[in-house]
């Protein structure tokens, strides 16, 4: 049942990817993708990759704070590579879990920890994110009253909620024990509870690195859009800082949808094409900028993600 899963979440990416990717590359001469080679600044391409490798050197440093013993950080550093290189590349954030199997398999940290720290980081992930579209919505938005429906109330009362329950986890957690232990006497409802208060004794541990965490989380978003603004940059075409916070806030965005095309092939593209014309640059340019960009960094992740795996098997060793 659960290989039937996968392989229809593998079908669904397949079929996102193969639906945009065609759609995309209509409107194009495939010629251009490859020619944008020529015209590409490389400096600014060797300074993304440099703040890529600072990226994952603050994931790893934030793993790192996170789990009960100290671990050699070249180890989490390949480690956070490999999780890289798997989420970019498996469909449906399923690549997720690699973080927890990895940890376990080269730094001996129970899965039950893995999980919940990864539980907890993208918590921590979700609400940052949100902040900043909410922050980059209300000072960038020509029409701010606009972004101030329906949905931009829902965004900030998720915010708040999802806040409160870093802070104030404990006693959420407390109450909620006590009620499902005072509502029946039965055994289940006993070993409900006794569960609930075991996970707060977890979530403690957490509260008290929450603070620190959620300052490397704002860093971590901070490099992904300083990274993708060289990267853009790289390119003939002029954005604004504006432009570069909204379309790299765009491509995290994306990536980080639940459902997704197969390494992002198609949804991505899709992303930045779409801003990027409409700040003004004409549709040929914005796709084939969007298929090379994206394929550099495929490339880039992938190479050094396989070399970080080499080098934790030579180190298992």
């Amino acid at each position: 049942m659960k290989t039937k899963y996968i392989n229809k979440k593998i079908v669904i990416s397949l079929i996102i990817t193969l639906l945009l990717g065609y759609f995309l590359l209509r409107q194009i001469d495939y010629k251009n993708i490859s020619e944008l080679f020529n015209e590409i600044n490389y400096v600014y391409i060797f300074i993304s990759f440099m703040f890529y490798f600072l990226l994952t050197f603050v994931r790893a440093l934030r793993i790192r704070m996170l789990i009960k013993h100290n671990s050699s950080m070249k180890k989490l550093f390949a480690i956070v590579m490999v999780n890289s290189l798997v989420m970019n590349l498996l469909p449906f954030r399923t690549g997720e879990i690699s973080l927890p199997i990895l940890l376990k398999k080269y730094l001996k940290i129970e899965s039950r920890e893995g999980f919940l720290m990864l539980l907890y980081l993208r918590v921590i992930d979700v609400l940052v994110l949100l902040a900043f579209f909410l922050i980059a919505a209300s000072l960038f938005s020509e029409s701010v009253i606009q972004l101030q429906g329906i949905s931009y109330l829902f965004v900030l009362i998720l915010i708040i909620f999802i806040a409160l329950t870093l802070l104030r986890g404990d006693k959420i957690l407390l109450g909620l024990g006590d009620f499902i232990k005072n509502i029946s006497n039965s055994k289940t409802s006993s070993k409900i509870a006794e569960s609930i208060y075991r996970l707060r004794s977890v979530y403690e541990f957490y509260k008290n690195k929450t603070k620190k965490t959620f300052i490397l989380s704002i860093l971590i978003i901070v490099l992904l859009i300083v990274l993708s603004g060289f990267g853009l940059n790289a390119y003939p075409i002029n954005l604004s800082y504006t432009d570069i916070v909204i379309v790299s806030l765009i491509i995290v965005g994306v990536m980080s949808l639940p459902i997704n095309g197969v390494a992002g092939i198609g949804t991505v593209e899709l992303g930045i094409s779409s801003y990027l014309m409409s700040v003004g640059t004409s549709g040929n340019l914005s796709i084939s900028i969007a298929f090379n960009y994206h394929f550099i960094n495929l490339m880039f992740i992938t190479f050094f993600g396989s070399l970080s795996y080499l080098y934790l098997r030579w180190k298992d060793n």
